[in-house]
């Protein structure tokens, strides 16, 4: 027979101390997710501007190859973008081979969630599409978010427009 005084006594459940390792890991993990998932939220928010902007400028270069009349008098137009990195970071939608306020079609504001990092801070950069053949001189936009934490690249090659 076994004596009474070798059956020991088990408690079920978990210890302080478990828990308390337990809950940290937990917690861990949660941050590490809730950092995931900001970064994919700006990451979304940069790729939104990027792509709000190349479907402008493709817009205006369709506009030329198709030979849109801006100012109707018949001949067609060249049309082009202005980029302006002010204190709303704005650009501007016009038609004509240079850039005059009285062609601007079109004014459009960046998302809170973007800056112009190219063009600079108080400059101005023109994307001109020739009529007809949609051709331009090649440019680069850079964007990114008020924090600097995520950018994107646009890219106007002679023909070309991507991000």
């Amino acid at each position: 027979m076994f004596p009474v005084s070798s059956f020991k006594f088990q408690e079920k459940g978990f210890s302080l101390l478990e828990l308390i390792i337990s809950l940290a890991i937990i917690a861990l993990l949660g941050s590490l997710a809730g950092l995931g998932l900001v970064n994919y939220q700006r990451s979304i928010a940069a790729d939104a501007a990027a792509r709000e902007i190349v479907g402008q400028l493709r817009l205006t270069q369709r506009k030329a190859v198709s030979g849109e009349d801006g100012d109707l008098n018949g001949q067609g137009d060249a049309w082009g973008v202005r980029f302006s990195n002010s204190s709303d970071d704005t650009y501007q939608v016009f038609y004509g081979a240079v850039y005059n306020s009285a062609s601007t079609t079109a004014t459009v504001y960046l998302p809170s969630s973007a800056k112009f990092t190219d063009p600079t801070e108080g400059n101005i950069k023109d994307i001109i599409f020739t009529k007809l053949s949609g051709t331009s001189t090649p440019a680069t936009i850079f964007i990114s978010l008020p924090d600097g934490s995520d950018s994107r690249t646009i890219t106007i090659a002679t023909s070309t427009i991507s991000f």
